[in-house]
């Protein structure tokens, strides 16, 4: 095939022989992944993030989407190295507040979107500064001062296991607490227990398994603009030993077994 608009061609259509025999395969829709039989997993598209900072070359992404676009037989690569982390409470909190900010872009550069607990009032809740900011607050209204500050400081409570027998004897602490302040935080604590139950039951993307490019991000990303829907890399040792569990549960995510035969 020739690359007229191209005047540096990037990669080839297929690798060297001796890499394939020491490899492990798997074949895509129009890629054939090449990788280490101990360290190469295949994952969905959704669940790649680039790394932080990387910088891409437009013309290097156009020409891997054109080279596969454009083989009659699969685009052979080889894989990329990758390390891998599940998402936890903090991971989408910080995001959320990223997204709260308006600075998701910048803050998480790589992500494509930021982590959820996959009920928008919910990362509302999680990403706003103050309570006063939250969708799911807005419904009550508050005359004690003292009320919302110690419930502002007290969100999260009981994600990080603080009963609510402790916080309800901190609110009758209070002094001079209306009706509307009962009702606060009455809200409140039923925002509280909603958003313990998302996290308890892994809802959204609570505990789904990631891997971040740490090389190879042309090969990887081109090959998903161009319609790949599963993708290929070597993950780090110690990852696959951490999260062997996950790649085995997993539908979106598995290990590479397929010895390569020329």
């Amino acid at each position: 095939m020739t690359f007229e608009n191209y005047t540096e061609v990037y990669f080839n259509n297929t690798i060297d022989l001796g890499v394939k025999k020491l490899s492990n395969e798997f074949t895509g829709r129009a890629v054939t992944w090449y990788g280490d039989p101990d360290q190469m997993i295949g994952i969905d598209k959704d669940y790649v993030d680039g790394m932080f900072g990387n910088i891409y070359d437009n013309d290097k992404l156009k020409f891997v989407k054109n080279l596969i676009g454009n083989s009659e037989d699969n685009v052979e690569f080889e894989c990329s190295y990758a390390h891998g982390n599940t998402i936890e409470f903090i991971d989408i909190k910080e995001q959320q507040e990223s997204v709260f900010g308006d600075n998701f872009g910048t803050d998480y550069d790589g992500t494509a979107e930021a982590a959820s607990i996959g009920n928008e009032e919910l990362d509302n809740y999680i990403g706003a500064e103050e309570l006063d900011e939250t969708e799911l607050m807005s419904i009550e209204t508050w005359d004690n001062s003292d009320l919302y500050d110690l419930l502002n400081a007290k969100r999260f409570s009981l994600i990080y296991n603080i009963e609510i027998s402790t916080l309800d004897k901190e609110v009758q602490e209070l002094d001079d607490l209306s009706e509307n302040d009962l009702n606060y935080y009455k809200r409140f604590i039923e925002v509280e227990r909603q958003l313990k139950e998302a996290i308890d039951n892994e809802e959204g993307d609570m505990g789904d398994f990631r891997i971040q490019l740490r090389d190879g991000h042309h090969r990887v990303m081109g090959a998903i603009k161009s319609g790949e829907k599963y993708v290929c890399v070597n993950l780090a040792k110690d990852d696959i030993e951490k999260f062997k569990d996950i790649i085995n549960k997993e539908n979106y995510i598995f290990r590479v077994t397929n010895k390569f035969r020329q």
